[in-house]
Protein backbone atom coordinates (compact mmCIF):
# COMPACT_ATOMS: atom_id res chain seq x y z
CA UNK A 1 0.00 0.00 0.00
CA UNK A 2 2.83 2.39 0.83
CA UNK A 3 4.45 1.68 -2.52
CA UNK A 4 1.38 2.76 -4.53
CA UNK A 5 1.19 5.93 -2.45
CA UNK A 6 4.74 6.83 -3.49
CA UNK A 7 3.96 6.54 -7.19
CA UNK A 8 0.96 8.91 -6.94
CA UNK A 9 2.50 11.41 -4.54
CA UNK A 10 4.56 13.44 -7.04
CA UNK A 11 1.48 14.16 -9.20
CA UNK A 12 -0.68 15.42 -6.34
CA UNK A 13 2.04 17.00 -4.27
CA UNK A 14 3.46 19.01 -7.19
CA UNK A 15 0.55 19.91 -9.50
CA UNK A 16 2.67 22.45 -11.43
CA UNK A 17 5.16 19.75 -12.34
CA UNK A 18 2.36 17.68 -13.86
CA UNK A 19 1.01 20.61 -15.89
CA UNK A 20 4.53 21.40 -17.14
CA UNK A 21 4.95 17.77 -18.14
CA UNK A 22 1.65 17.86 -20.03
CA UNK A 23 2.59 21.13 -21.70
CA UNK A 24 5.86 19.68 -22.97
CA UNK A 25 4.12 16.58 -24.27
CA UNK A 26 1.49 18.63 -26.07
CA UNK A 27 4.23 20.87 -27.51
CA UNK A 28 6.07 17.77 -28.69
CA UNK A 29 2.87 16.31 -30.13
CA UNK A 30 2.09 19.48 -32.09
CA UNK A 31 5.65 19.60 -33.36
CA UNK A 32 5.49 15.96 -34.42
CA UNK A 33 2.17 16.50 -36.21
CA UNK A 34 3.63 19.40 -38.19
CA UNK A 35 6.71 17.38 -39.14
CA UNK A 36 4.67 14.33 -40.15
CA UNK A 37 2.47 16.44 -42.42
CA UNK A 38 5.17 18.77 -43.73
CA UNK A 39 7.65 16.22 -45.08
CA UNK A 40 5.24 14.28 -47.33
CA UNK A 41 3.58 17.57 -48.36
CA UNK A 42 6.91 18.77 -49.77
CA UNK A 43 7.55 15.62 -51.78
CA UNK A 44 3.97 15.30 -53.04
CA UNK A 45 4.11 18.98 -54.02
CA UNK A 46 7.38 18.42 -55.87
CA UNK A 47 5.81 15.54 -57.79
CA UNK A 48 2.73 17.65 -58.58
CA UNK A 49 4.75 20.55 -59.97
CA UNK A 50 7.42 18.29 -61.51
CA UNK A 51 5.44 15.24 -62.68
CA UNK A 52 7.90 13.81 -65.19
CA UNK A 53 10.02 10.82 -64.20
CA UNK A 54 7.71 9.82 -61.35
CA UNK A 55 5.71 6.69 -60.70
CA UNK A 56 5.94 4.17 -63.50
CA UNK A 57 7.98 6.64 -65.55
CA UNK A 58 10.78 6.72 -62.99
CA UNK A 59 12.85 4.18 -64.89
CA UNK A 60 13.74 3.69 -68.53
CA UNK A 61 11.29 1.70 -70.61
CA UNK A 62 13.05 0.52 -73.71
CA UNK A 63 10.63 -0.02 -76.53
CA UNK A 64 12.66 -2.63 -78.33
CA UNK A 65 13.74 -6.09 -77.41
CA UNK A 66 16.61 -6.63 -79.79
CA UNK A 67 16.46 -10.40 -79.56
CA UNK A 68 12.76 -10.45 -80.44
CA UNK A 69 13.26 -7.95 -83.22
CA UNK A 70 16.15 -9.94 -84.71
CA UNK A 71 15.56 -13.50 -83.48
CA UNK A 72 18.06 -16.27 -83.91
CA UNK A 73 16.60 -19.35 -85.58
CA UNK A 74 15.68 -22.43 -83.59
CA UNK A 75 18.59 -24.83 -83.02
CA UNK A 76 17.23 -27.38 -85.49
CA UNK A 77 17.35 -24.78 -88.28
CA UNK A 78 20.71 -23.88 -89.60
CA UNK A 79 21.49 -20.64 -91.31
CA UNK A 80 24.23 -19.80 -93.65
CA UNK A 81 27.19 -18.16 -91.95
CA UNK A 82 26.38 -14.82 -93.60
CA UNK A 83 22.81 -14.84 -92.29
CA UNK A 84 23.93 -15.76 -88.78
CA UNK A 85 26.55 -12.99 -88.79
CA UNK A 86 23.99 -10.48 -90.12
CA UNK A 87 21.54 -11.33 -87.31
CA UNK A 88 24.28 -11.06 -84.69
CA UNK A 89 25.38 -7.69 -86.06
CA UNK A 90 21.80 -6.38 -86.12
CA UNK A 91 21.29 -7.52 -82.51
CA UNK A 92 24.56 -5.85 -81.44
CA UNK A 93 23.66 -2.58 -83.22
CA UNK A 94 20.18 -2.69 -81.70
CA UNK A 95 21.67 -3.17 -78.21
CA UNK A 96 24.12 -0.32 -78.81
CA UNK A 97 21.27 1.99 -79.88
CA UNK A 98 19.18 0.88 -76.92
CA UNK A 99 22.03 1.65 -74.52
CA UNK A 100 22.63 5.07 -76.12
CA UNK A 101 18.93 5.94 -75.82
CA UNK A 102 18.94 4.79 -72.21
CA UNK A 103 22.00 6.94 -71.39
CA UNK A 104 20.35 9.97 -73.01
CA UNK A 105 17.14 9.36 -71.04
CA UNK A 106 19.09 8.98 -67.78
CA UNK A 107 20.94 12.25 -68.40
CA UNK A 108 17.67 14.10 -69.12
CA UNK A 109 16.22 12.63 -65.93
CA UNK A 110 19.19 13.84 -63.86
CA UNK A 111 18.83 17.38 -65.20
CA UNK A 112 15.09 17.34 -64.49
CA UNK A 113 15.57 15.93 -60.99
CA UNK A 114 18.25 18.55 -60.34
CA UNK A 115 15.61 21.21 -60.97
CA UNK A 116 13.21 19.35 -58.68
CA UNK A 117 15.90 19.22 -55.96
CA UNK A 118 16.47 22.98 -56.28
CA UNK A 119 12.71 23.54 -55.92
CA UNK A 120 12.50 21.36 -52.80
CA UNK A 121 15.57 22.93 -51.20
CA UNK A 122 14.45 26.46 -52.01
CA UNK A 123 10.97 25.81 -50.61
CA UNK A 124 12.44 24.32 -47.42
CA UNK A 125 14.81 27.27 -47.08
CA UNK A 126 11.88 29.66 -47.39
CA UNK A 127 9.95 27.80 -44.68
CA UNK A 128 13.05 27.75 -42.49
CA UNK A 129 13.47 31.51 -42.85
CA UNK A 130 9.79 31.97 -41.96
CA UNK A 131 10.27 29.81 -38.86
CA UNK A 132 13.28 31.91 -37.82
CA UNK A 133 11.98 35.40 -38.44
CA UNK A 134 8.24 35.35 -37.78
CA UNK A 135 7.99 36.32 -34.10
CA UNK A 136 4.32 35.46 -33.62
CA UNK A 137 4.74 31.73 -34.33
CA UNK A 138 4.26 29.51 -31.31
CA UNK A 139 7.36 27.59 -30.27
CA UNK A 140 5.87 24.22 -31.24
CA UNK A 141 4.93 25.53 -34.71
CA UNK A 142 8.36 27.09 -35.27
CA UNK A 143 10.07 23.88 -34.12
CA UNK A 144 7.78 21.76 -36.31
CA UNK A 145 8.53 23.89 -39.36
CA UNK A 146 12.23 23.84 -38.50
CA UNK A 147 12.39 20.05 -38.11
CA UNK A 148 10.13 19.46 -41.10
CA UNK A 149 12.27 21.58 -43.39
CA UNK A 150 15.45 19.97 -42.09
CA UNK A 151 14.09 16.42 -42.56
CA UNK A 152 12.66 17.23 -46.00
CA UNK A 153 15.93 18.84 -47.10
CA UNK A 154 17.88 15.85 -45.82
CA UNK A 155 15.52 13.42 -47.57
CA UNK A 156 15.71 15.37 -50.83
CA UNK A 157 19.50 15.51 -50.62
CA UNK A 158 19.71 11.74 -50.20
CA UNK A 159 17.09 11.12 -52.92
CA UNK A 160 18.58 13.51 -55.48
CA UNK A 161 22.24 13.11 -54.54
CA UNK A 162 23.23 11.96 -58.03
CA UNK A 163 21.95 15.13 -59.70
CA UNK A 164 25.11 17.02 -58.66
CA UNK A 165 23.19 20.30 -58.80
CA UNK A 166 25.48 23.28 -58.16
CA UNK A 167 22.55 25.57 -57.36
CA UNK A 168 21.18 22.88 -55.05
CA UNK A 169 24.52 22.71 -53.28
CA UNK A 170 24.58 26.49 -52.75
CA UNK A 171 21.04 26.35 -51.38
CA UNK A 172 22.06 23.49 -49.09
CA UNK A 173 24.96 25.56 -47.71
CA UNK A 174 22.64 28.52 -47.13
CA UNK A 175 20.16 26.18 -45.44
CA UNK A 176 22.94 24.93 -43.18
CA UNK A 177 23.82 28.50 -42.17
CA UNK A 178 20.16 29.34 -41.46
CA UNK A 179 19.84 26.15 -39.38
CA UNK A 180 22.85 27.17 -37.27
CA UNK A 181 21.35 30.64 -36.87
CA UNK A 182 17.96 29.16 -35.93
CA UNK A 183 19.43 26.83 -33.31
CA UNK A 184 21.53 29.60 -31.82
CA UNK A 185 18.64 32.08 -31.75
CA UNK A 186 15.80 29.86 -30.57
CA UNK A 187 17.55 27.28 -28.38
CA UNK A 188 16.23 28.69 -25.10
CA UNK A 189 12.63 28.69 -26.36
CA UNK A 190 12.68 24.96 -27.09
CA UNK A 191 14.43 23.66 -24.01
CA UNK A 192 12.40 25.40 -21.28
Amino acid sequence: MAHSKLSLTPIFKYPNRFSILLMNWSKLLYTLIIVLLYVPMVFVGANVFFPEYTGTDSYYHGTEDCYLKYPSPAPEKTLAAEQSIAITEKQAQCQKDFYANQQKWEQEKLVYEGTKYVFITLFNLLILVIAVFLPFLKDSVALGLFLGSVFATFGATIRYFDTRSKIGFVLLVITFIVVIFFINRKKEAFWK
